[in-house]
C-alpha cells in the first residue's frame, strides 16, 4: 500500500469509525508520529490526548467503547506513573480495519509533553525532504518486513536519524551502520 492510501486509511479510522469522536470528551487529541509527518511506512496511528481530566474510570469506559467498534484482535489499557512522577494511561491494540490489520497507540499525557512530541514530529517533518520521505518509508517497510521494526530493536527514531543525520538511503546502509553487518538479519 502507498503513503497516501495508507493515511487515507488512517483517516477513515480518525473520522469515519470515529475515533476522534470517541476521544474528545476524555480531552484534546494530537494525532502525532509518522502521520503528522506525512511519512507513513505502515498501517500505525499514534494519538497524544491531554489527560487533565482523565481517570481510571474513564480508562475503563474508553476500553469497552474500543472493543465494541475496532474488535481488537490485541488490547493493552494500563495507569503508570512515569519516573516523573507524572500519572499516564496508555491504550494499545490491533484490529483488522477494512481488512487490514492496524496498530493504534493512544497515549493520555499532559500537555507540554505533547508539546514535546508535536516539535520533534515537525522538525523531523521539516528537515525530510522529498527523497528522505521516500527513504524513510523504504527502510521502515524493509525493516518491517524482517521482523527488525519493533520496540526491542529498531524504530522510527533510529530511521529519522541515520537518513537525516547519517546520509543512509537504504536498508542495506541502515543495518550495515546499526546491524554491525551482521548477515542473519
Amino acid at each position: 500500500m502507498e503513503k497516501r492510501e495508507i493515511k487515507e486509511a488512517a483517516d477513515r479510522i480518525l473520522h469515519t469509525y470515529g475515533l476522534l469522536d470517541l476521544l474528545r470528551p476524555l480531552g484534546t487529541p494530537h494525532v502525532i508520529g509518522s502521520y503528522r509527518m506525512d511519512m507513513m511506512a505502515w498501517n500505525d496511528l499514534d494519538i497524544d490526548i491531554e489527560n487533565e481530566g482523565m481517570s481510571l474510570a474513564k480508562l475503563h469506559r474508553l476500553t469497552g467503547d474500543i472493543l465494541e467498534i475496532f474488535h481488537p484482535a490485541w488490547y493493552e489499557a494500563k495507569e503508570e506513573v512515569t519516573a516523573e512522577g507524572k500519572t499516564v494511561w496508555f491504550h494499545g491494540f490491533e484490529a483488522v480495519v477494512d481488512g487490514a490489520l492496524w496498530n493504534v497507540d493512544l497515549w493520555f499525557f499532559d500537555r507540554e509533553t505533547i508539546r514535546e512530541a508535536e516539535r520533534y514530529c515537525d522538525t523531523i517533518a521539516q528537515a525530510a525532504g522529498p527523497v528522505q520521505r521516500e527513504e524513510i518509508a523504504a527502510i521502515k517497510r524493509a525493516l518491517i518486513e524482517r521482523g527488525l521494526y519493533a520496540f526491542d530493536k529498531y524504530g522510527s527514531m533510529d530511521v529519522y536519524r541515520a537518513v537525516l543525520e547519517e546520509k543512509i538511503k537504504t536498508v542495506e546502509e541502515f543495518l550495515e551502520r546499526y546491524g554491525r553487518g551482521r548477515k542473519d538479519i
